[in-house]
């Protein structure tokens, strides 16, 4: 399977890195969940996609016993970077 390249966007743990607000990645999901950008599964809401913050990426991947499963990962672009940094500094 291809893996896709994300060029203009990173993931969550080197978001939180980039921001360095003291939030590893899980408190940054954290924070964007209470914020409601995020839903309960870590996904964007379509409104914040819409707008450029965000995008999912499928990444299929095989279990050890053979079972094939799709992963929804969430990464962030530079847009969404300062978005977060905005609502982290308004708080």
């Amino acid at each position: 399977f291809p893996v896709t390249i994300v060029n203009d966007a990173v993931d969550m743990a080197q978001c939180a890195k980039v921001l360095n607000m003291g939030l590893g990645r899980n408190r940054l999901f954290e924070f964007l969940r209470s914020r409601a950008i995020l839903d309960r599964n870590n996904i964007p809401f379509q409104r914040y996609i819409d707008n450029g913050y965000f995008r999912t990426i499928e990444q299929k991947y095989t279990k050890a016993d053979g079972t094939n499963c799709i992963n929804i990962k969430t990464v962030v672009y530079q847009k969404g970077m300062d978005y977060i940094r905005k609502l982290m500094n308004s708080k």
